[in-house]
C-alpha cells in the first residue's frame, strides 16, 4: 500500500478551508500578478505547484511586465533607514518587512495590488497562525514602506492601504499582585547570594523602576543618565516605540532609587551617556532576562515577563481610582482605546462615578414601593374602622 504523502508546510500550497484536504497552488502569471488554483489532493498540489515553478525557471512563466519602474526592495531599503532613524521598533520592522521583500522583492513596486497583499498576509497568517494584532502589525509596515515611497516621490499609489484590518483581543491583562510581588523580592535575594551584593541590589532597582514609572523594557533599558532629572522629578525619552518623545514622571520611590543608583556610577566613573543599569561582573546590562525568569522560577510565578511589570504599573493605577486619561499619559499610550483595557479593574471608582446619580433627599425605588404598600394598608385600615363603628351603633 502506498505511503500516504506527508502534508507539510510549503511554499505556494495551502488549504483555503483547513481540515478540508482539498489543496490550493498560488504563483505568479506572466503578467506579474499572483494566481490562486483549486487542485485537489496534496500530492496532486505539490506535483502541480512543482511543475509551475519548472516553468518559471525556464522561462515560460517568467513575469515579464511591461511597466517599469522602482523594485520592492528598494522601497524597503528606504523604509528601513526611515525606520532605524524614528522608531525605537526598528528591528521589529526590519524583520516583517523582510519577509516581504522574500515574496515580492523582485517586482516593481507599482505592480503589486492590494489583492496580492492581502492574500500574502492571509497566507502567512494561516501558516504562522498570527494574531490580528500580528496582521495588522505588518499591514502597518506594508503601508509604511509605500507611503514613504510616495514620499519619496517614487511611486504614485500605496495599495497596502486598503489591506483589511483585523479585529484584536484585547486579551487578559496579567499583572502582579503584591503577594506575588513579595515572593518574587524573597526569590531574588534567595537566586543572587553568590554574587557581587550591589548585583542584587541593582536587580531590586531594575524592578523597582519598572513598576513607579511603567516604562517598556526597551525604554527602561536604554534610557541613559543624561536623559534623567531628578530635581524635577521626570526622564526624557527622546524616541519610543510610538516615534514620539515623552516625558516618564518620577514618583518619590523612583527618585529615591535612581539617586542610589547615580551616585554608584559616580563611584564606578561611569560616563553621563551611560545607562542607568550596571554590573561589575557584566558591564552595563540591557536585559533583566539572567535573572528574572530564575526569579520568577523559584517563586513559582507563571505567566508572568517584564512587560507584566507594565501592566502591573497600569493596573494598580486604576484599581486605586486614578482616571483612565491620567493613565494614558503616564503609560504614554497613543490612543484612550489602548488603556480602556484596564478599565474593568476599577469597580469602584465606578460605582462613585453612579453614586454621583443619588441626590440628599430622593427616594429610591424600594422606598417609593414601600410608602405606597403603607398608603394603601392605612386606607384599609381606616375602612375597616368605619365599617366597624357602623356596625357598632
Amino acid at each position: 500500500m502506498p505511503r500516504k504523502p506527508r502534508q507539510e508546510k510549503r511554499k505556494g500550497i495551502f488549504e483555503r478551508v483547513k481540515g478540508s484536504n482539498i489543496w490550493w497552488i498560488r504563483y505568479t502569471n506572466e503578467q506579474g500578478k499572483r494566481v490562486a488554483a483549486k487542485v485537489g489532493t496534496f500530492a496532486a498540489a505539490v506535483h502541480v505547484y512543482e511543475r509551475r515553478t519548472a516553468a518559471i525557471r525556464l522561462g515560460v512563466l517568467l513575469p515579464n511586465s511591461p511597466r517599469r519602474g522602482v523594485k520592492f526592495s528598494e522601497l524597503v531599503a528606504d523604509a528601513i533607514k526611515f525606520s532605524e532613524k524614528h522608531h525605537r521598533a526598528s528591528k521589529d520592522f526590519k524583520q516583517r518587512v523582510n519577509l516581504a521583500l522574500d515574496e515580492f522583492g523582485d517586482r516593481v513596486a507599482e505592480s503589486i495590488t492590494t489583492r496580492e497583499l492581502q492574500d500574502w498576509v492571509d497566507e502567512m497568517a494561516e501558516q504562522r497562525e498570527w494574531t490580528g494584532g500580528t496582521r495588522n502589525r505588518f499591514k502597518s509596515s506594508l503601508s509604511t514602506v509605500f507611503r514613504e515611497g510616495m514620499r519619496a516621490g517614487k511611486i504614485t499609489v500605496n495599495p497596502a492601504r486598503l489591506i483589511r484590518r483585523s479585529k484584536e483581543s484585547l486579551g487578559r491583562v496579567r499583572f502582579l499582585s503584591y503577594e506575588e510581588e513579595a515572593k518574587l523580592r524573597k526569590a531574588i535575594a534567595a537566586t543572587l547570594p553568590g554574587r557581587i551584593k550591589d548585583e542584587g541590589e541593582s536587580a531590586f532597582a531594575q524592578l523597582d523602576v519598572a513598576l513607579h514609572t511603567g516604562m517598556r523594557k526597551s525604554e527602561q533599558f536604554t534610557a541613559t543618565w543624561d536623559q534623567v532629572d531628578l530635581e524635577r522629578g521626570f526622564i526624557y525619552l527622546s524616541m519610543t516605540k510610538n516615534g514620539a518623545d515623552r516625558f516618564v514622571t518620577l514618583n518619590s520611590a523612583a527618585v529615591q532609587v535612581l539617586r542610589r543608583l547615580q551616585e554608584r556610577h559616580k563611584r564606578l566613573g561611569l560616563p553621563p551617556e551611560s545607562t542607568l543599569f550596571h554590573s561589575k561582573r557584566d558591564g552595563l546590562i540591557k536585559n533583566p532576562r539572567k535573572w528574572f525568569a530564575t526569579a520568577l522560577e523559584q517563586a513559582k510565578i507563571e505567566g508572568v515577563t517584564w512587560h507584566t511589570l507594565r501592566h502591573t504599573f497600569a493596573s494598580r493605577l486604576v484599581m486605586a481610582g486614578v482616571d483612565l486619561k491620567t493613565v494614558q499619559e503616564l503609560m504614554g499610550h497613543k490612543t484612550i482605546a489602548m488603556t480602556a483595557r484596564y478599565a474593568h479593574l476599577a469597580p469602584t471608582h465606578k460605582l462613585q462615578a453612579l453614586e454621583t446619580l443619588v441626590r440628599p433627599g430622593s427616594v429610591s425605588v424600594q422606598s417609593g414601593y414601600k410608602l405606597a404598600t403603607n398608603a394603601k394598608r392605612s386606607r384599609r385600615t381606616e375602612k375597616l374602622n368605619s365599617f366597624q363603628l357602623v356596625e357598632s351603633k
